[in-house]
């Protein structure tokens, strides 16, 4: 999909239990946003491997500054990746919706990052990081942040308020006019 118009932003990805009490308690795993609606997890724990298990993703800028948005999505689809007699190198998580934010990866040269895994140890992680693909703190997700977070998500929830006053009743429907389409529809109804 590849998403232009997103929001740049050095932003974090943490994978969550949608049960837990809170984002700090919630948090199973870190990824990287990919594309628009495709989040990478590197060397992915047991736990997000359980077909039961209740997770969702949430998507926060690092400076958590009011303007930009908590993101939570739903994860529609799993993807695993692992050589056959191996555990997982990688969860691909397909989002229900696509995120606002630009993706937090360049290009990537498919036999570079092979070469860089093995010299790695089978750490996709460590294998990003020298390669450059991801920031050397991408990966650093701690309690505090995800209880701010929760905070920020909380007060994002809140519906903003504007007061409009006028003085007449035509200043009023005509600030209606310039807000709003229905003084001039789109089409007969």
């Amino acid at each position: 999909m590849c998403v232009d118009t997103a929001i740049r932003a050095e932003i974090r990805v943490s994978v969550q239990d949608r049960r837990a009490s809170d984002r700090a308690a919630g948090h199973l795993a870190v990824g990287v946003l990919i594309d628009g609606d495709q989040v990478l997890v590197p060397n992915p724990p047991e736990r997000l491997l359980d077909p039961h298990a209740d997770l969702e993703v949430v998507v926060f800028p690092v400076g958590l500054e009011e303007r930009l948005p908590v993101e939570v999505a739903p994860v529609w689809k799993w993807r695993r990746f692992a050589l056959t007699d191996q555990a997982p190198l990688a969860l691909i998580a397909s989002l229900g919706h696509a995120s606002g934010y630009s993706s937090q990866v360049g290009r990537v040269d498919a036999a570079a990052l092979a070469e860089g895994i093995e010299a790695a140890g089978g750490d996709l992680w460590e294998a990003l990081r020298r390669q450059r693909v991801v920031t050397d703190d991408a990966h650093v997700v701690d309690d505090d942040l995800l209880r701010r977070v929760g905070e920020l998500e909380q007060a994002q929830r809140e519906p903003r308020r504007a007061e409009h006053r006028f003085d007449s009743l035509r200043e009023l429907t005509g600030g209606f006019c310039i807000l709003f389409c229905f003084c001039q529809p789109h089409g007969p109804r």
